[in-house]
């Protein structure tokens, strides 16, 4: 019957760890890495190192390799390790995807792992000079490990999901909420799942459980490889039309008008041939983040886009057209504000046309060409 379980468990770690290779294998065939695919990577290999631990710890566990004091501190200092880098990794990946720009940094990035880190030396001294704290006289794990154990990973976690809630809820990521709260829900299961496998040991529930959510993620990450502008992190244009079509199916009896926001930013070209193309793409940032900041700013829901170039696309629900006046002034404002706090040699101003629509599809296309006209009625009287 032991053995059966444990040909089970081990069969298990390995069909987990064959899913994550195949991911590995695709992610080492994509040219120019980014960091975020570089920390999913490092996730990948952390879990199958962690799994081949696990293999051999489950056999320590039944007899099938002699339970002695350097394997069980060999592989509990490795399972505790490398699930603190797992969770670690997490983390960083997290703040990557959503945006963060104080996580691009290394320095930054180390400076999350130092739990990590702390977590590696108190094992190695733990076992290495103090086993009796860990271990009994049979070189049994004791109940209290499991609360050193579990505490780095269980830290990670809370502050990747209270962080990705906090995001998850402002205006401006209305429309991506559904994956910010995925983000902030799938690590607790995670959690819950280990916890019940070290608390209760009797199935593999952990790497069913860490490979699903992996999976998942990866595919996400697809996903927002055709949906999100790598550039500004805004949607991009193939996305855009998914929430038109997605709002007009919703429109049905509801009558509250939408609006349409065409922006544009003024002089680009000229930024673009004097400074060059890379304080173009600063400028393009800086301008996104313009868009966000007065977005989560005013009173109302909005989708905001890139739609090509220098420019942007705001779709909002509201029948105040003040509001829309008051949304537009507000980004002229924060691009200028912004644009100062960085230090530019250059203005960094936008032209702004909207127009309203009814919310069905048709009457969407009829909206952004009279946004784009006004747009232009605007860039002209500036001129």
């Amino acid at each position: 019957m032991i053995f059966d379980y444990t040909f089970f468990y081990i069969e298990s770690n390995i069909i987990c760890i064959i899913i994550f290779l195949m991911m590995v294998l695709k992610e080492l065939s994509v040219a120019g890495r980014q960091a975020k695919q570089l920390v999913f990577l490092n996730i990948c290999f952390s879990n199958i190192i962690y799994f081949l631990s696990d293999i051999g710890w489950v056999q320590v566990l039944n007899g099938l390799i002699p339970r002695t004091r350097l394997l069980v501190s060999v592989f509990n200092i490795t399972n505790s390790v490398v699930l603190s880098l797992i969770t670690g990794f997490w983390f960083i990946y997290v703040e990557l995807s959503q945006g963060e720009k104080y996580i691009t940094r290394t320095r930054q990035r180390i400076y999350i792992l130092l739990p990590a880190m702390v977590s590696t030396v108190l094992n190695i001294v733990l076992f290495a000079f103090f086993p009796n704290a860990v271990m009994d006289a049979e070189y049994n794990i004791k109940g209290s490990y499991n609360i050193f154990f579990l505490s780095i990973p269980v830290m990670y976690i809370i502050l990747s999901c209270v962080r990705t809630i906090i995001r998850a809820f402002r205006r401006e990521n209305y429309a991506v909420r559904g994956q910010y709260l995925t983000c902030a829900v799938y690590p607790m299961i995670i959690s819950l799942f280990g916890v019940i496998q070290t608390l209760w040991f009797k199935a593999p529930v952990f790497c069913f459980a860490s490979t699903l959510m992996i999976l998942y993620i990866y595919i996400v990450s697809l996903h927002d490889q055709v949906s999100i502008d790598d550039l500004t992190r805004l949607n991009n244009r193939n996305q855009l039309k998914k929430y038109v079509v997605s709002e007009s199916g919703k429109a049905g009896g509801d009558k509250t008008e939408r609006y349409v926001l065409m922006i544009d930013l003024n002089k680009f070209k000229e930024i673009n041939d004097q400074y060059g193309h890379v304080e173009g793409d600063y400028a393009l940032r800086r301008a996104a983040d313009a868009l966000r900041s007065a977005c989560s700013s005013c009173d109302l829901k909005t989708f905001i886009a890139r739609y090509g170039g220098d420019e942007f696309i705001i779709v909002t629900k509201t029948g105040d057209e003040s509001k829309v006046k008051a949304l537009c002034t507000g980004i002229k404002d924060e691009m200028i504000r912004l644009n100062m706090e960085a230090g530019a040699k250059y203005d960094l101003t936008a032209s702004i046309g909207y127009s309203s629509y009814s919310g069905d599809i048709f009457a969407f296309q009829n909206a952004l060409t009279k946004a784009d006209e006004a747009l232009y009625e605007e860039k002209k009287h500036r001129r």
